[in-house]
């Protein structure tokens, strides 16, 4: 009685297997395209001198923010997203002379979406949409 469970098990799993590699096999459906990849540029230049200092972030979809600091001016860093970004920039300049120029700039896809240009010390240069 036993054994013939076990037949029935074992050609149940076997017919299952057929059917499974069968449909793999004949599936005809071409891959999906890849994601559309978006290039994202952040750059910030300044009067040197002084302490430059700034963070920026992407936002997409629902839980694809990423927030990086960094210091230091000319700052430039290039990154691809896979979402449609929605990219801010900060950067501000301390210690720096009367009407020294800090300036910030966001491209995606080579397209400036935007760029400022403040006279420092002051507020800090904001760049986004």
């Amino acid at each position: 009685m036993a054994r013939r469970r076990w037949m029935r098990a074992a050609a149940a799993l076997a017919g299952a297997t057929t059917v499974l590699l069968a449909g793999a096999a004949c599936s005809s459906e071409p891959p999906p395209p890849p994601a559309r990849q978006y290039t994202v540029q952040f750059s910030v230049t300044g009067t040197p001198g002084g302490t430059a200092f700034g963070r920026w972030v992407t936002i997409g979809e629902l839980g694809s923010n990423r927030q990086i600091n960094f210091s230091g001016v000319p700052y430039e860093r290039t990154i691809t997203v896979p979402y449609p970004p929605e990219p801010k920039l900060q950067a501000g300049l301390v210690g720096v002379q009367p009407n020294s120029r800090i300036s910030c700039r966001i491209t995606v896809d080579g397209q400036t979406i935007v760029a400022r240009t403040i006279s420092a010390p002051g507020p800090d240069v904001i760049c986004g949409p």
